[in-house]
């Protein structure tokens, strides 16, 4: 009988990329989509200068396309590949194994950075299941225009070796601020203007604001999902069903996915270090973000009157299990969103099928889940209040949680002052 993975990789995969036989002592890999990326030699010599770890690493880049690609997107594709050749063949692979995938004639349907980590990580998948690892070993995801801390490779690796029954974990992350820290990171391009840079710490900041007030709140699923800073073992992505095709947020979607399997840890010890760039590729995310507050001068972000609704309905979780209704009347926001179906046939089909409150708290964050909670918030944002600037919502949070505020209230301090919060956690 055909295990999970094998199932897996016979419905969902394609076929074989990497020639190549794995190391028998490979357990990590790193996955990198690359598309219409100018630096990914830097990149890679980054992740070649960490610190190895006591297991196998190994790369996988995939470079990829489609027939929707304009020519200057097609030609730069091109370069970054004999680039990276050239660079390979002077440098060799040292400790740290590179394999690099062209796949430039994707689907225009699904072309994009989902399907280019899928493709990665379904290839890892079954380098792994080459040598016996299916199951433990890490599916690590990184992108194109990144920087990472020296102990990329030690920290993730440790932090697993912690935590074994983690099914994922996000990574601490942080953009650079001004051109200085740019330089200092080695970014092998020009660096962007200093609006771009002041766009990236109000964007940083609607990130970090969010996840906090989720944390502040009770909220079980609070952690970042950031396509090149997160990391799962191989049983977890199996189980999941792998990456999704999305363009845009299968981060987000995925990671969230995996955190029904477990808890999704946290890794602050180590340190990814992401571009800000402008970018229209995609609909929402960070260079969406960052076009917005190029072209209005500010970034808006969710009211903090939404994230105290939904800590109302965090604390209705053992009236409900009682009762079935909750012990008062819901704020303006949730009782809209709710609708007369929340006590009238969903919590009686989670009170039926739980025996008692745990089995009953369970289902229900199964229900109010992240894609759920998100649904709200922007329905709270749009529909009844509408969204403030997100240094506004962080100062408010800040005040909420009786924390000192920082000398100003301008979005580099107020991140400064996020990014400590979320090291302490």
């Amino acid at each position: 009988m055909a295990t999970s993975h094998e199932q897996y990789l016979r419905k969902s995969a394609g076929p074989r990329l990497i020639k190549a036989k794995p190391h028998p002592g490979l357990r990590m890999i790193v996955v990198i989509p690359c598309h219409d990326e100018p630096d990914l030699v830097g990149a890679l010599e980054r992740l070649a200068t960490c610190e190895p770890p006591l297991s196998q690493s190994e790369v996988i880049v995939v470079i990829n396309g489609s027939e929707k690609d304009s020519p200057a997107v097609a030609r730069q594709n091109q370069d970054t590949l004999d680039q990276a050749i050239d660079w390979l063949s002077e440098c060799g692979n040292a400790w740290l194994p590179i394999h690099l995938l062209q796949l430039l004639d994707l689907p225009p349907r699904h072309a994009g950075v989902g399907q280019a980590r899928k493709i990665g990580m379904d290839e890892a998948l079954r380098r792994f299941a080459d040598i016996g690892q299916a199951e433990d070993g890490l599916l690590v995801c990184y992108d194109a225009d990144c920087r990472c801390s020296a102990n990329y490779f030690t920290g993730i690796e440790s932090h697993f070796t912690m935590r074994p029954d983690a099914p994922g974990t996000s990574i601490h992350f942080e953009h650079p601020l001004d051109a200085g820290e740019w330089a200092a990171l080695g970014f092998g391009y020009t660096p962007p203007s200093q609006t771009v840079f002041d766009g990236i710490a109000a964007y940083e900041l609607h990130l970090r604001y969010h996840v906090l007030a989720q944390k502040f709140i009770g909220f079980p699923y609070a952690f970042h999902t950031i396509g090149s800073a997160m990391a799962v073992r191989a049983w977890a992505y199996v189980k999941q069903g792998g990456m999704n095709r999305r363009q845009a947020g299968e981060d987000f979607y995925f990671l969230q996915k995996i955190s029904w399997l477990g808890q999704v840890t946290e890794l602050t010890g180590v340190t990814v270090y992401p571009s800000p760039r402008l970018s229209d590729r995609v609909p929402f995310g960070t260079g969406k973000a960052i076009g917005d507050y190029v072209a209005k001068g500010r970034l808006a972000t969710y009211p903090l009157q939404a994230y105290r609704e939904a800590l109302w309905l965090i604390g209705q979780v053992e009236a409900l299990w009682e009762t079935g209704r909750p012990s008062d009347a819901p704020p303006e926001a949730m009782a809209r969103f709710l609708g007369k179906p929340f006590i009238g046939s969903i919590m009686p089909e989670i009170r039926a099928n739980s025996g008692d409150l745990g089995a009953f708290r369970k289902r229900f964050f199964r229900w109010f889940n992240a894609f759920r909670l998100m649904k709200f918030l922007n329905f709270a944002r749009d529909e009844i209040y509408s969204p403030t600037e997100a240094e506004y919502s962080a100062t408010k949070l800040l005040e909420w949680m009786k924390m000192p505020l920082p000398s100003s209230g301008n979005a580099v301090d107020l991140l400064r002052k996020f990014r400590r919060l979320k090291n302490k956690n």
